[in-house]
């Protein structure tokens, strides 16, 4: 997510990329377009905020996909596209997979379980290993800047990806990623919590209400916690909190 301060000609330069637009419930919201799937991918979307103090606040999913709406400038074709994709990142347990396909095959890599926790999560270490693996993603490819776009999900997890990818000169696109790597992903990740020994694993996005499951998670690892908690994301704040009241006893 890239956040800045505008100005009023700003805003109005976004209003003039007639953008489809969502209402939200939020007074302080100015405006909300979103990508129309031609021009910029339906996941991206921007948000003008105006404080009490009437200053301007743009929240984007990506700065530079409004930049090229707003220079005119279309998205590249002609180039071989590779997506890229997480799984992980809202279970408990384990570090986090990337993935990228070339629409042939597909290649993933870890996040570390260290990166989430104690001050390496804190210091957002798991950003910086995202970008990593990523870019070593894309050398399995043999994908260079010159004849590779590449199109990364929105997630927070791959905010510092997109910034590598283009300081290395690649073209990012901000998308959804759907299909073949999020299914292949997930049956990846899943194998990857078994072999750590928990074998009830759950995509929270795709279950209705993660609590009960979470909580089987959380007796999972108080069985053996000693053991365990080395292999959760512990720099969660579920679990410094669940920490500091059990200091408090």
């Amino acid at each position: 997510m890239d956040i800045t301060t505008i100005d009023q000609d700003y805003l109005e330069r976004i209003k003039k990329l007639y953008l489809p637009e969502r209402k939200e419930a939020n007074p302080y919201l100015v405006l909300c377009v979103y990508g129309d799937g031609v021009r910029a991918p339906e996941k991206w979307n921007a948000k003008v905020y105006r404080d009490k103090d009437n200053r301007l606040t743009l929240v984007t999913v990506d700065m530079a996909t409004l930049k090229r709406l707003i220079e005119g400038r279309s998205p590249s074709t002609g180039k071989k596209v590779i997506s890229v994709d997480d799984a992980g990142w809202g279970f408990p347990l384990g570090g986090v997979l990337i993935g990228a396909t070339d629409g042939k095959r597909i290649e993933t890599g870890l996040i570390g379980i260290e990166c989430f926790q104690g001050a390496c999560f804190k210091e957002h270490a798991y950003l910086r290993g995202a970008a990593s693996v990523t870019l070593s993603l894309l050398k399995r490819f043999n994908a260079s800047p010159d004849d590779t776009q590449v199109e990364i999900c929105s997630g927070y997890i791959n905010s510092e990806s997109k910034n590598a990818l283009r300081a290395a000169g690649y073209e990012v696109e901000v998308v959804e990623v759907t299909g073949l790597l999020q299914f292949e992903l997930e049956q990846r990740f899943k194998e990857y919590v078994d072999s750590l020994g928990y074998h009830a694993y759950f995509d929270p996005k795709e279950v209705h209400d993660a609590s009960t499951p979470f909580r089987k998670v959380i007796e999972w690892i108080d069985e053996k916690p000693e053991e365990r908690m080395k292999l959760a994301k512990s720099g969660w704040k579920y679990f410094t909190a669940k920490d500091k009241k059990s200091t408090a006893k």
